[in-house]
């Protein structure tokens, strides 16, 4: 069962779907402009992360999670640490370490199993 929980693969594929739901389409102002824009291309990073899943395996894989998720889970960190405002969307929201437990800990994992799988460490 760990073996599971540590495939980038699976983490690949669950936080692409997450993210893609949770994370920009429901939360989109589709009426807006804008949104559709950024939303459109926020979409781009889960086919990024669809394509590393299924048309790549091993440490090529696992480092493409890691490059993908990596970055992303340190952005989060920097955005809650300075508390910026998100205003795109439905409603503004104040990005804070509580808010934001549930992505830091999703991007987090996969980067975590990214870089356990990349033969870096």
């Amino acid at each position: 069962m760990l073996d599971v929980l540590t495939e980038p693969q699976i983490w690949l594929i669950l936080v692409a779907f997450i993210h893609a739901i949770v994370g920009v389409i429901l939360p989109s102002d589709w009426s807006d402009d804008t949104n559709k824009i950024m939303a459109g291309f926020f979409l781009l990073t889960s086919v990024t992360m669809l394509y590393a899943a299924f048309c790549l395996d091993g440490e090529e894989q696992a480092r493409l999670a890691l490059v993908i998720a990596g970055p992303v889970w340190v952005w989060f960190v920097i955005i809650c640490a300075m508390g910026l405002e998100w205003n795109l969307g439905k409603e503004s929201q104040v990005m804070n370490w509580k808010v934001n437990a549930p992505p830091l800990l999703l991007w987090g994992i996969l980067a975590l199993t990214g870089l356990l799988n990349s033969g870096w460490v």
